[in-house]
């Protein structure tokens, strides 16, 4: 009877002590590894839906494109083919570029007669449902104009950006006149000296680019203004000094 417990007390014993070992090196181990992948699946989790947020995002943003280089591709067909405009889709945004000739007139911003055709196309087109709610940049790039004629008839020589900015001006105030939202137009002057970025227009001519509006971020516009610094209390005047009697000394007698 003393050997079976004796055995029992040992057989316990050593059912406890692996139990022990196990759940210190292996059971104890494996659940904080299990918390930790726990709170990287968590992290995962939101990962993955920052990242389809993005994608949402950028699908609303750029699935407007083709239809609006579509629209406007075949709106300036015949301009196309014959050189003098190209239609192009980068960076969320869609490019026009007509050359300057097509419709002004040689260093000035008035139109040529010939550009009436065009200008009808520009303002129909800027007005399509494929370009609603965008906002419509129009920039010019150009080159000086010297000084010409002589006498009272003398024009002076004006400078690339002045001429682009009065032919972009030009034109959004005719575009407007012709029903195209006020709201949306931006009239931009570019330098002399823009990067090519694939364009086959190089120099001298109008661009019309159209994009999305800036997104105005959350909260952004419900900011409580800083608290103003309380002014710090006056400090407390100090005590006059009080006066020490002084008693004249009593004389010493002789």
């Amino acid at each position: 009877m003393k050997i079976v417990t004796i055995v029992l007390g040992v057989l316990l014993a050593v059912t406890l002590g692996a139990s022990a070992f196990f759940y210190l090196n292996t059971f104890k181990p494996m659940a904080a590894e299990y918390e930790k992948m726990k709170a990287g699946m968590n992290e995962l989790d939101k990962a993955k839906a920052e990242l389809k947020k993005y994608i949402d995002k950028e699908s609303r943003e750029t699935t407007w494109l083709r239809p609006a280089a579509d629209v406007l591709g075949a709106g300036l067909a015949d301009e196309i083919k014959s050189g003098k405009a190209e239609v192009l889709t980068a960076d969320h945004s869609v490019a026009v570029n007509i050359a300057e000739d097509a419709l002004y007139m040689p260093g000035s911003y008035t139109f040529t007669r010939e550009s009436e055709k065009l200008l009808l196309k520009l303002e129909a087109l800027l007005r399509a449902g494929e370009l609603k709610g965008r906002e419509i940049i129009v920039g010019n790039t150009t080159e000086a104009v010297p000084a010409h004629g002589k006498g009272r008839k003398k024009i002076p020589a004006k400078d690339a950006r002045t001429l682009a900015a009065e032919r972009s001006a030009a034109l959004v105030k005719h575009l407007e006149k012709k029903g195209v939202d006020q709201n949306v137009l931006i009239a931009a002057a570019y330098s002399s000296k823009q990067p090519e970025l694939g364009s086959g227009l190089k120099t001298r001519k109008l661009v019309i680019i159209i994009k999305s509006p800036p997104a105005v971020l959350a909260g952004s516009l419900n900011r409580e203004p800083a608290l103003a610094a309380k002014p710090s209390a006056p400090a407390a005047p100090q005590a006059a000094p009080k006066s020490i009697p002084i008693q004249p000394a009593t004389p010493k007698a002789n």
